[in-house]
């Protein structure tokens, strides 16, 4: 019988290919544990991965301590609806920029290097969590512990620059860098999100408007002042747009539907990969579905290869 693999889950083995962290390659191969579908097909795979769990786990508790410290503190573990990476130089305003948009303290100082490991904050945004992982500044010598790593596996990069009269200099700095392990160019473009910070600053008002030229057909790019909260909201909805992820909303027949707890999907995902989500036996027990759309469908019935949208409302019948 065939595996019939989705390809989450081979995205999830390409992370894992990359990965150099124990901690993280036990994550990732749980997760794809948790996406593959439970059937004859799959026994032996499923069987193969949980015993490289426990091998991995065996190895990890075999390291020095000192070892598995410097692991915890250079890998984050995924959490929410997805993970963003803000990188950038000293003084930046990274931890200014996850501040604002987590609402949690953030040690911020005038001095560079305030912040000396990676340190994830959750953003809400609306009805789900975003998390937000501030990084040591790039100058840092600890940099090359982590950067490579986190940089591939995250599902998003923000690329926070202070406008001054070098912002264009550090950002292609900052494009240098990720070369160096992103390779290809249109990754990089798909998969950053440049965060334009200090835009009060009256004084460099030209430069702004000079990057922006210069990068915007390319690259998205969002003026904020941490300082004064501007533009924080419309950075917040930017985050959850460049994720490319959607919220599906249950419903079981005869009952409201319910919106407090979404599922969220990669764009794209169909009826069916929504019922890979909720069990793995409901795709070959799915009889059919009925779909709620904002100001469109009211309860049509919909095949299990129908694209969703965000906010969609499904109802599964099997």
């Amino acid at each position: 019988m065939p595996a019939n693999l989705p390809p989450e889950y081979y995205e999830e083995e390409r992370r894992l290919r990359q990965a150099r962290f124990l901690d993280e390659k036990i994550e990732i191969i749980e997760r794809m544990l948790a996406i593959i579908p439970h059937h004859k097909g799959t026994d032996k795979l499923i069987g193969a991965l949980r015993a490289k769990i426990s091998k991995l786990k065996e190895e990890r508790d075999r390291r020095p301590k000192a070892q598995r410290k410097l692991d915890q503190l250079y890998n984050v573990k995924k959490e929410g609806a997805g993970q963003v990476l803000l990188i950038g130089f000293p003084n930046s305003g990274k931890s200014s920029i996850v501040s604002a948009l987590s609402g949690e303290y953030v040690e911020v100082a005038d001095y560079p290097f305030t912040t000396k490991a990676l340190e994830p904050r959750m953003m809400r945004y609306e009805d789900i969590w975003i998390q937000l992982v501030d990084t040591v500044a790039l100058e840092d010598e600890s940099t090359s512990i982590w950067f490579g790593n986190m940089v591939k596996r995250a599902d998003l990069i923000a690329c926070v620059l202070g406008l001054s009269e070098t912002v264009d200099l550090e950002f292609e700095l900052v494009l240098e860098e990720l070369k160096r392990y992103l390779k290809d160019t249109e990754i990089i473009k798909a998969s950053t999100i440049v965060v334009l910070n200090k835009v009060d600053l009256l004084e460099y008002a030209t430069h702004l408007s000079s990057f922006q030229g210069r990068y915007g057909v390319e690259f998205e790019i969002v003026p904020v002042s941490a300082k004064e909260e501007m533009n924080i909201d419309y950075l917040r909805t930017a985050i959850f747009k460049r994720l490319r992820i959607i919220r599906v909303y249950s419903k079981v027949p005869g009952k409201k539907p319910d919106l407090d707890t979404p599922f969220v999907l990669k764009k794209g995902s169909t009826v069916m990969d929504f019922a890979e989500r909720i069990h793995n036996e409901f795709p070959k027990r799915l009889k059919y579905a009925k779909l709620w759309r904002q100001r469109t469908l009211n309860g049509m019935m919909v095949s299990r290869e129908f694209v969703l949208e965000d906010k969609d409302i499904v109802e599964l019948h099997v």
